[in-house]
């Protein structure tokens, strides 16, 4: 990659200090800088000397304007702003109470009245265009009988020469600056403009189409290598295009305003895709564009397509066959996931941590007319803040410190034609919210540091382990994102509410594990599986599946206890000591209250996955208590 070379930048100094700050700026900035010290005619000639080395010019007041006239070369002027006047007032003796401000009639300066207010200063105003009008303003103040003048370089030396006062109306550093910012900004679009059309010009060459533009009358204008190569001509620009073949359609549309897209025809021994479009201005005729693409060539490069982007990960891996479950509200969820997969609306999925959201999504990604396209998944908590706008809408070269000079699209631009999965789309910054909700509404999206957008064509699916509805409520998500991206709603149970699904998935992630689990082993270990709730869900269960192949080689003859705590699957003391239970009264207050301590010791048992002496232990009596208020050991 070849480095980006410096700017070069003249400066055309009206006085000796001008040069010193420009020259210190240029310097802590790497601009190569050239400064001369001159005005008008001598500043012209000196110029002209650096016009072929540079690639801007900076000069002030009439000498700007006078060099922007007679050079090619863009200048850009310093400016005489209100602060510069202000600290030439500030400059005159304490006995000076009327002066003649001569400047140049660029910028209209606003601080005269507020001179007179401030330092009591009669302030008399003169306007120049050429150094004709100096010399006539400078008689004039002489002959009004002011004796001070305030203005540039030659406005002060002929006042001098006059044997009157004379204050050099100087730019201040930041006006300087400024104007060097400018300056940049002037040379990198002219740059960006001579770089774009350079790369139109490679990018034209390099289309794999074959193109030929010809103008009203039938003679190519421009043509491409592929068009020569596809059509077996060479050097067609400024002859008659002429495509008569019996299956061409280029007659029907020459002339006249109807477009022939996408017909096969046959150049040679290649079967080829070709269009024939006219092109028009102001309702009239003014030429045609004439592509021919090889359909071979197509087949080869969607074949490749799909090979890359099997290669980055953009493709979804998993369908609705993959989901396990025996579950009748499961089955239910994918009923609907199945029938929302149809459309091109928004679907939030929403489920606890471990439930299967991203599963679901890149199933209804599969079940899409979008299967074909890619499938981009991020995880909204897993990018740091300051890097999320960039990864989801990409930059422009030199947006922000370490960006890739190149540029970088982003993930919404990798995802055209296909399916973006925005996991915990609840963590995205309100920021950024609002940007999403733009790109949403308007489907095209501006890259960080950019100045255009760009189309998507993007099927949005999100996901949330959190209500995003009562994140609204509370301000931490924005309402109008929200129904934007739940047009259509999937909720996943957690595995605790489809205990019967765990047996199924369990003996499933054994096989995947390769595990050799004796049934004696498993059916020791599936009444505390069932009983367990499952925090984690399935990415718990999937844990627990690897933990248990592990026992299988290694602690086959684990007893109860040692299985539940190599599991993670020890017993959940209640943090507040609390429990709800539902007792009825009809047999009295006695037998309620045999009923709730019944009830107690069930749950507690079932909390202690069946161990009676940690049950007794927790509910603090013995054993034969236990057993005797109902706690019977099977």
């Amino acid at each position: 990659m070849g480095r980006k070379s410096k700017i070069k930048m003249a400066l055309i100094a009206t006085y000796p200090e001008m040069s010193k700050i420009f020259l210190d700026i240029a310097n802590k900035r790497g601009i190569i800088a050239y400064d001369h010290y001159a005005s008008f005619d001598d500043a012209l000639e000196a110029a002209k000397k650096y016009e072929p080395d540079v690639d801007i010019i900076l000069s002030r007041g009439g000498t700007a304007a006078y060099l922007r006239e007679n050079l090619t070369t863009p200048v850009v002027f310093i400016p005489i702003t209100s602060f510069d006047v202000l600290e030439a007032a500030r400059k005159l003796g304490p006995d000076v109470k009327e002066v003649a401000l001569i400047h140049y009639d660029l910028n209209t300066i606003r601080v005269l009245d507020v001179i007179d207010e401030i330092f009591g200063i009669k302030i008399h105003d003169y306007k120049f265009i050429t150094r004709e009008d100096i010399e006539r303003d400078v008689r004039e103040v002489i002959d009004s009988g002011v004796r001070t003048i305030i203005g540039g370089e030659v406005a002060v030396r002929l006042a001098r020469a006059a044997g009157i006062e004379g204050i050099e109306l100087s730019a201040g550093v930041d006006t300087i600056n400024r104007a060097i910012e400018e300056a940049i900004q002037i040379v990198e679009n002219s740059r960006k403009t001579c770089h774009q059309a350079a790369r139109l010009e490679a990018a034209f060459n390099a289309i794999t189409d074959g193109v030929v533009i010809t103008d009203e009358n039938g003679d190519v204008v421009v043509s491409n290598p592929n068009a020569e190569n596809i059509l077996g001509k060479k050097g067609m620009v400024g002859e008659k295009f002429i495509d008569d073949a019996p299956d061409s359609r280029y007659s029907e549309s020459a002339g006249n305003i109807k477009p022939q897209y996408d017909y096969l025809r046959k150049i040679g021994e290649r079967m080829i895709n070709a269009s024939n479009i006219p092109v028009e201005w102001d309702s009239e005729f003014v030429g045609m564009v004439n592509t021919f693409e090889d359909v071979t060539k197509i087949q080869r490069l969607e074949q490749d397509i799909r090979i890359q982007l099997h290669k980055k990960g953009l493709f979804a891996k998993y369908r609705f066959g993959d989901i396990i479950t025996d579950d009748p509200v499961m089955k239910s969820v994918i009923h609907i996931a199945k029938t929302y997969a149809g459309t091109d609306l928004a679907i939030l999925i929403e489920g606890e941590s471990g439930t299967g959201k991203e599963l679901f999504a890149q199933s209804i990604h599969n079940a899409s007319r979008r299967a074909e396209g890619p499938f981009v998944a991020i995880n909204c908590a897993a990018i740091p803040e300051h890097l999320l706008e960039s990864e989801l809408f990409g930059y422009e070269a030199g947006a922000f410190t370490g960006a890739s000079k190149s540029g970088k699209g982003g993930y919404f631009e990798l995802a055209h034609g296909g399916t973006i999965f925005l996991d915990e789309i609840g963590e995205m910054p309100m920021q950024l919210q609002t940007r999403l909700l733009r790109v949403l509404q308007e489907k095209e999206v501006m890259r960080l540091g950019g100045s255009r957008y760009t189309p998507v064509d993007v099927r949005v699916v999100s996901a949330s382990n959190q209500s995003l509805l009562d994140m609204t409520e509370r301000n931490a998500f924005r309402e109008d994102l929200y129904y934007r991206l739940n047009v259509l709603n999937v909720k996943l149970p957690p595995l605790r509410k489809r205990r019967d699904d765990i047996e199924p998935l369990l003996r499933e992630y054994l096989e995947r594990n390769e595990a050799s689990i004796g049934e004696e082993l498993l059916q020791r270990i599936l009444p505390v599986m069932k009983v367990y709730d499952w925090p984690g869900n399935v990415r718990e269960l999937q844990n627990a599946a690897q933990r248990l192949s592990f026992i299988a080689s290694h602690r086959a003859g684990a007893d109860m206890k040692e299985l539940i705590t190599i599991l993670g699957l020890e017993p959940k003391q209640r943090q507040d000591g609390g429990m709800r239970v539902k007792v009825d009264i009809t047999d009295g207050l006695k037998g309620a209250v045999a009923k709730i301590e019944s009830e107690i010791i069930e749950q507690t048992i079932e909390e202690c996955y069946g161990d009676h002496e940690e049950a007794a232990r927790r509910l603090k009596i013995g054993r034969t208590t236990l057993w005797r208020k109902g706690g019977k050991e099977e």
